[in-house]
């Protein structure tokens, strides 16, 4: 797996619309909003989130604390509800929409409500009176494992977001079909390692829109590989052997969970 995830590292795929050979520039002091209409399987500000990842490059480059609006689990009617006070009285400098689940019972639902096209239309048309920048993203409901059966149920969800951003000339991160053309070489099988690789290709392809090359982003993806603590588990130990554990990491000056995974990657090598 790890090999193979190195691998994949170094392909940065993109699948979407012409408008993204264009850099949106931004400056420290511009901010970006970011409404999510579902949520990651892991936290997206985690040691290997996309946000973190977003922040910590754009940070790099003089953007200071750029992420400054984050709606999380947002039905379209919520957002629309909220762009003004929420998103548009801020006067960020660009807002990513990721349309999801939350409008629609995904184990159920495969018909797209009219309200879900209404209320992204509102959306869009109000952040363009604003002259603010837009981007839209489709999704998957479960990102790490594309074959899971619900996701199934996306389909159309997904056509009308394609849609809307060609109607509405709005650049598109077409996710889904970024995630399909890589899992031919990673295996988004639902572990660990798959959502987190998720965030790490995601946060990419915002980096691409923001005008980062295709080899800064290869880069990237590379070291956010070895990022300390991008996947945290617990392994399944006897009352003795942990004892025993936490001797020996005390008796090294450290921590009991510092101690196990310098063992873990000291194992592996």
């Amino acid at each position: 797996m790890k090999h193979l995830l190195k691998k994949v590292a170094l392909v940065a795929l993109f699948v979407g619309i012409p408008f993204f050979a264009k850099a949106i520039d931004l400056k420290d002091g511009d901010k970006i909003a970011i409404l999510e209409g579902q949520n990651f399987e892991t936290w997206s500000w985690s040691p290997s989130g996309y946000m973190r990842l977003l922040t910590t490059e754009l940070e790099k480059s003089g953007v200071k604390n750029p992420i400054t609006i984050s709606m999380g689990g947002q039905k379209t009617e919520q957002m629309i509800a909220r762009i003004d006070n929420d998103v548009i009285a801020k006067k960020p400098a660009y807002v990513l929409i990721i349309p999801g689940t939350a409008d629609y019972n995904v184990f159920a639902q495969k018909t797209v409500d009219e309200s879900f096209n209404k209320n992204l239309v509102g959306v869009i048309e109000k952040l363009k009176a604003a002259n603010i920048k837009t981007v839209l993203a489709t999704s998957y409901s479960s990102n790490s494992n594309p074959s899971e059966p619900r996701n199934a149920n996306v389909g159309e969800h997904n056509e009308a977001i394609r849609a809307l951003a060609q109607a509405h000339i709005v650049p598109l991160i077409d996710f889904v079909k970024v995630i399909d053309n890589e899992k031919k070489v990673v295996p988004f099988d639902g572990s660990l390692a798959a959502k987190v690789v998720v965030h790490q290709i995601f946060a990419g392809e915002v980096l691409r829109t923001l005008g980062y090359s295709d080899q800064k982003i290869a880069a990237f993806r590379q070291e956010w590989l070895d990022i300390p603590g991008a996947i945290q588990f617990a392994p399944s130990v006897s009352v003795n052997t942990y004892t025993e554990l936490k001797a020996a990491a005390k008796s090294n000056n450290k921590e009991v969970a510092v101690y196990i995974t310098e063992v873990l990657h000291d194992s592996v090598k």
